[in-house]
Protein backbone atom coordinates (compact mmCIF):
# COMPACT_ATOMS: atom_id res chain seq x y z
CA UNK A 1 0.00 0.00 0.00
CA UNK A 2 1.36 3.43 -0.93
CA UNK A 3 2.12 5.62 2.09
CA UNK A 4 0.38 8.53 0.39
CA UNK A 5 -2.90 6.64 0.82
CA UNK A 6 -2.68 7.32 4.56
CA UNK A 7 -3.42 11.01 3.97
CA UNK A 8 -7.08 10.38 4.82
CA UNK A 9 -6.08 10.34 8.53
CA UNK A 10 -5.86 14.10 8.38
CA UNK A 11 -8.15 14.72 5.43
CA UNK A 12 -7.67 14.48 1.69
CA UNK A 13 -5.61 17.61 2.09
CA UNK A 14 -3.39 17.65 5.18
CA UNK A 15 -4.86 19.28 8.27
CA UNK A 16 -3.94 22.96 8.15
CA UNK A 17 -2.83 22.72 11.78
CA UNK A 18 -0.31 19.98 10.94
CA UNK A 19 3.07 21.14 9.70
CA UNK A 20 3.87 17.69 8.33
CA UNK A 21 3.75 13.93 8.70
CA UNK A 22 6.15 10.99 8.59
CA UNK A 23 5.50 7.29 8.05
CA UNK A 24 7.67 4.36 9.09
CA UNK A 25 6.87 0.97 7.55
CA UNK A 26 7.99 -2.05 9.51
CA UNK A 27 10.01 -4.45 7.38
CA UNK A 28 9.72 -7.39 9.79
CA UNK A 29 7.43 -10.19 8.66
CA UNK A 30 6.54 -11.41 12.14
CA UNK A 31 5.20 -9.70 15.23
CA UNK A 32 7.80 -9.11 17.94
CA UNK A 33 5.71 -7.88 20.83
CA UNK A 34 6.52 -4.16 20.62
CA UNK A 35 4.47 -1.17 19.52
CA UNK A 36 6.89 -0.65 16.64
CA UNK A 37 6.79 -4.19 15.28
CA UNK A 38 3.13 -4.97 15.96
CA UNK A 39 2.02 -2.30 13.48
CA UNK A 40 2.83 -2.55 9.80
CA UNK A 41 2.89 1.24 9.57
CA UNK A 42 3.53 3.95 12.18
CA UNK A 43 2.66 7.54 11.26
CA UNK A 44 3.71 10.66 13.15
CA UNK A 45 1.59 13.74 12.44
CA UNK A 46 3.42 16.85 13.65
CA UNK A 47 1.77 20.09 14.74
CA UNK A 48 3.07 23.55 15.59
CA UNK A 49 1.50 23.52 19.05
CA UNK A 50 -0.45 21.02 21.10
CA UNK A 51 -2.52 18.80 18.77
CA UNK A 52 -6.31 18.72 19.04
CA UNK A 53 -6.23 15.15 17.77
CA UNK A 54 -5.94 12.18 20.18
CA UNK A 55 -2.27 11.45 20.88
CA UNK A 56 -2.57 7.86 19.60
CA UNK A 57 -5.01 6.24 17.15
CA UNK A 58 -5.06 2.58 16.05
CA UNK A 59 -6.77 1.37 12.89
CA UNK A 60 -6.69 -1.40 10.30
CA UNK A 61 -6.32 -0.01 6.79
CA UNK A 62 -6.60 -2.36 3.83
CA UNK A 63 -5.78 -5.24 6.17
CA UNK A 64 -2.71 -3.55 7.70
CA UNK A 65 -2.42 -2.40 11.31
CA UNK A 66 -1.65 1.30 11.48
CA UNK A 67 -0.69 3.47 14.44
CA UNK A 68 -1.01 7.26 14.15
CA UNK A 69 0.74 9.47 16.70
CA UNK A 70 -0.12 13.18 16.93
CA UNK A 71 2.68 15.25 18.44
CA UNK A 72 3.72 18.89 18.76
CA UNK A 73 6.99 19.98 17.15
CA UNK A 74 8.48 20.97 20.50
CA UNK A 75 7.61 17.59 21.99
CA UNK A 76 9.13 15.83 18.97
CA UNK A 77 12.32 17.84 19.47
CA UNK A 78 12.31 16.87 23.14
CA UNK A 79 11.86 13.18 22.34
CA UNK A 80 14.84 13.29 19.97
CA UNK A 81 16.97 14.63 22.80
CA UNK A 82 15.74 12.22 25.47
CA UNK A 83 15.66 9.18 23.18
CA UNK A 84 12.77 7.60 25.10
CA UNK A 85 10.01 7.51 22.46
CA UNK A 86 11.45 4.94 20.07
CA UNK A 87 8.51 5.04 17.63
CA UNK A 88 8.73 8.80 17.04
CA UNK A 89 12.48 8.57 16.59
CA UNK A 90 12.06 5.74 14.06
CA UNK A 91 9.49 7.81 12.14
CA UNK A 92 11.67 10.90 11.97
CA UNK A 93 15.04 9.30 11.31
CA UNK A 94 14.04 6.32 9.14
CA UNK A 95 10.53 7.05 7.89
CA UNK A 96 9.25 8.67 4.71
CA UNK A 97 8.24 12.32 4.89
CA UNK A 98 4.66 12.52 3.59
CA UNK A 99 4.25 16.27 4.04
CA UNK A 100 6.67 18.92 5.22
CA UNK A 101 5.61 22.56 5.37
CA UNK A 102 8.65 24.79 4.88
CA UNK A 103 10.97 21.75 5.12
CA UNK A 104 10.90 21.89 8.90
CA UNK A 105 10.89 18.13 9.41
CA UNK A 106 13.63 17.50 6.85
CA UNK A 107 15.74 20.24 8.46
CA UNK A 108 15.12 18.76 11.91
CA UNK A 109 16.20 15.34 10.65
CA UNK A 110 19.30 16.80 8.98
CA UNK A 111 20.40 18.79 12.04
CA UNK A 112 19.92 15.83 14.35
CA UNK A 113 21.83 13.40 12.13
CA UNK A 114 24.65 15.92 11.75
CA UNK A 115 24.63 16.47 15.51
CA UNK A 116 24.52 20.18 14.74
CA UNK A 117 24.31 22.74 17.51
CA UNK A 118 22.33 23.31 19.60
CA UNK A 119 21.31 19.60 19.39
CA UNK A 120 24.64 18.34 20.68
CA UNK A 121 24.78 20.88 23.53
CA UNK A 122 21.18 20.14 24.50
CA UNK A 123 21.68 16.38 24.46
CA UNK A 124 24.87 16.75 26.48
CA UNK A 125 23.05 18.95 29.01
CA UNK A 126 20.19 16.48 29.43
CA UNK A 127 22.53 13.50 29.75
CA UNK A 128 24.62 15.28 32.36
CA UNK A 129 21.53 16.26 34.35
CA UNK A 130 20.39 12.62 34.48
CA UNK A 131 23.91 11.52 35.43
CA UNK A 132 24.00 14.14 38.19
CA UNK A 133 20.56 13.09 39.46
CA UNK A 134 21.66 9.46 39.74
CA UNK A 135 24.72 10.54 41.72
CA UNK A 136 22.59 12.58 44.13
CA UNK A 137 20.02 9.77 44.49
CA UNK A 138 22.66 7.10 45.10
CA UNK A 139 24.42 9.23 47.69
CA UNK A 140 21.16 9.82 49.55
CA UNK A 141 20.25 6.12 49.43
CA UNK A 142 23.64 5.13 50.84
CA UNK A 143 23.25 7.64 53.67
CA UNK A 144 19.93 5.93 54.47
CA UNK A 145 21.69 2.51 54.49
CA UNK A 146 19.78 1.39 51.40
CA UNK A 147 22.91 -0.06 49.84
CA UNK A 148 21.24 -2.29 47.25
CA UNK A 149 19.09 0.58 45.97
CA UNK A 150 22.16 2.81 45.81
CA UNK A 151 23.99 0.12 43.84
CA UNK A 152 21.14 -0.21 41.33
CA UNK A 153 20.96 3.59 40.95
CA UNK A 154 24.68 3.80 40.24
CA UNK A 155 24.37 1.16 37.52
CA UNK A 156 21.65 3.27 35.89
CA UNK A 157 23.88 6.33 36.19
CA UNK A 158 26.74 4.55 34.43
CA UNK A 159 24.54 4.27 31.34
CA UNK A 160 24.18 8.07 31.29
CA UNK A 161 27.91 8.44 31.95
CA UNK A 162 28.71 6.23 28.96
CA UNK A 163 26.29 8.30 26.88
CA UNK A 164 28.12 11.49 27.87
CA UNK A 165 31.42 9.98 26.78
CA UNK A 166 29.91 9.24 23.37
CA UNK A 167 28.29 12.67 22.96
CA UNK A 168 31.58 14.38 23.82
CA UNK A 169 33.09 12.49 20.88
CA UNK A 170 30.27 13.50 18.54
CA UNK A 171 28.62 10.05 18.59
CA UNK A 172 24.86 9.55 18.99
CA UNK A 173 24.24 7.25 21.99
CA UNK A 174 22.12 4.24 21.06
CA UNK A 175 20.40 1.56 23.13
CA UNK A 176 23.53 -0.64 22.88
CA UNK A 177 25.67 2.04 24.53
CA UNK A 178 28.14 -0.43 26.04
CA UNK A 179 28.97 -1.81 22.61
CA UNK A 180 29.52 1.75 21.37
CA UNK A 181 31.85 2.57 24.25
CA UNK A 182 34.04 -0.50 23.66
CA UNK A 183 37.49 0.49 22.46
CA UNK A 184 37.22 4.13 23.58
CA UNK A 185 39.74 5.49 26.04
CA UNK A 186 37.30 6.07 28.89
CA UNK A 187 37.15 4.87 32.51
CA UNK A 188 33.40 4.24 32.51
CA UNK A 189 33.53 0.64 31.28
CA UNK A 190 36.26 -0.25 33.80
CA UNK A 191 34.17 1.28 36.59
CA UNK A 192 31.20 -0.78 35.41
CA UNK A 193 33.27 -3.96 35.70
CA UNK A 194 34.57 -2.97 39.13
CA UNK A 195 31.06 -2.22 40.33
CA UNK A 196 29.63 -5.52 39.08
CA UNK A 197 32.40 -8.14 39.54
CA UNK A 198 34.64 -6.76 42.30
CA UNK A 199 35.35 -9.01 45.31
CA UNK A 200 34.80 -6.12 47.74
CA UNK A 201 31.58 -5.79 49.69
CA UNK A 202 28.62 -4.14 48.00
CA UNK A 203 28.88 -1.13 50.32
CA UNK A 204 32.58 -0.68 49.54
CA UNK A 205 31.91 -0.88 45.82
CA UNK A 206 29.18 1.75 46.09
CA UNK A 207 31.41 4.10 48.11
CA UNK A 208 34.28 3.77 45.64
CA UNK A 209 31.94 4.29 42.70
CA UNK A 210 30.54 7.45 44.31
CA UNK A 211 34.06 8.87 44.53
CA UNK A 212 34.57 8.21 40.81
CA UNK A 213 31.14 9.70 40.07
CA UNK A 214 31.99 12.88 41.99
CA UNK A 215 35.32 13.31 40.21
CA UNK A 216 33.69 12.82 36.80
CA UNK A 217 30.79 15.10 37.68
CA UNK A 218 33.14 17.92 38.68
CA UNK A 219 35.32 17.49 35.59
CA UNK A 220 32.32 17.44 33.22
CA UNK A 221 30.22 20.14 34.91
CA UNK A 222 31.43 23.19 33.00
CA UNK A 223 31.66 21.57 29.55
CA UNK A 224 28.29 19.83 29.91
CA UNK A 225 26.69 23.11 31.02
CA UNK A 226 28.17 25.12 28.14
CA UNK A 227 24.71 25.80 26.67
CA UNK A 228 23.38 27.34 29.89
CA UNK A 229 26.61 29.24 30.55
CA UNK A 230 26.56 30.71 27.06
CA UNK A 231 22.97 31.92 27.49
CA UNK A 232 23.74 33.42 30.91
CA UNK A 233 26.63 35.35 29.35
CA UNK A 234 24.57 36.56 26.40
CA UNK A 235 23.36 39.65 28.28
CA UNK A 236 24.58 41.78 31.18
CA UNK A 237 21.28 41.76 33.08
CA UNK A 238 20.76 38.70 35.36
CA UNK A 239 18.17 36.09 34.38
CA UNK A 240 15.17 34.69 36.23
CA UNK A 241 14.63 30.96 35.89
CA UNK A 242 11.37 31.71 34.04
CA UNK A 243 13.29 33.69 31.42
CA UNK A 244 15.83 30.89 31.05
CA UNK A 245 13.19 28.20 30.52
CA UNK A 246 11.58 30.31 27.78
CA UNK A 247 14.84 30.85 25.90
CA UNK A 248 14.59 28.99 22.55
CA UNK A 249 17.77 26.98 23.12
CA UNK A 250 16.99 26.16 26.76
CA UNK A 251 13.28 25.38 26.43
CA UNK A 252 13.96 21.74 25.37
CA UNK A 253 16.08 21.22 28.52
CA UNK A 254 13.88 23.19 30.94
CA UNK A 255 13.14 20.12 33.09
CA UNK A 256 16.84 19.61 33.72
CA UNK A 257 17.70 23.27 34.40
CA UNK A 258 17.13 23.33 38.20
CA UNK A 259 19.49 20.50 39.23
CA UNK A 260 22.30 21.66 36.94
CA UNK A 261 21.83 25.29 38.03
CA UNK A 262 22.10 24.35 41.71
CA UNK A 263 25.32 22.43 41.07
CA UNK A 264 26.80 25.37 39.12
CA UNK A 265 25.96 27.68 42.02
CA UNK A 266 27.41 25.23 44.56
CA UNK A 267 30.66 25.05 42.57
CA UNK A 268 30.81 28.86 42.34
CA UNK A 269 30.40 29.05 38.55
CA UNK A 270 27.06 30.88 38.69
CA UNK A 271 25.89 33.62 41.06
CA UNK A 272 22.36 33.88 42.45
CA UNK A 273 21.14 37.39 43.17
CA UNK A 274 17.98 37.95 45.28
CA UNK A 275 16.20 40.99 43.84
CA UNK A 276 13.58 42.96 45.76
CA UNK A 277 10.50 43.70 43.68
CA UNK A 278 8.53 46.42 45.46
CA UNK A 279 6.61 47.08 48.67
CA UNK A 280 3.69 45.01 47.40
CA UNK A 281 5.80 41.85 47.26
CA UNK A 282 5.47 41.36 51.06
CA UNK A 283 9.12 40.46 51.52
CA UNK A 284 9.30 38.11 48.55
CA UNK A 285 12.55 38.18 46.59
CA UNK A 286 12.96 37.02 43.00
CA UNK A 287 16.18 35.10 42.46
CA UNK A 288 18.14 36.02 39.35
CA UNK A 289 21.15 34.24 37.95
CA UNK A 290 24.32 35.45 36.28
CA UNK A 291 27.87 34.31 35.66
CA UNK A 292 30.40 35.06 38.37
CA UNK A 293 31.68 38.58 37.75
Amino acid sequence: MELANFSFYYGNTVDEQAIGALAYRNSAKTMQGSLIHDFEVNIAVVYEGTPDEPPIQHSIVNGERCQVISVGLDDLHRELLSGTHKILIKCLLEGDIIKDSQDRLSNLRRDFLRFAEPFREQKLFIGFAHFLQKYVDAKTLLQDDRVLDAYHTLLEGLHYWAGLELIERGIHPESAVWEQITGLNTPVRKLYEELTISTETLGQRVELALLAYEFSMISKLESSSALLIRVLRSRRHPWTVQELTLHPELAPVSRELPIVMRKLIYRGLVKELPMWRDSRSHGTETIRYCMDL
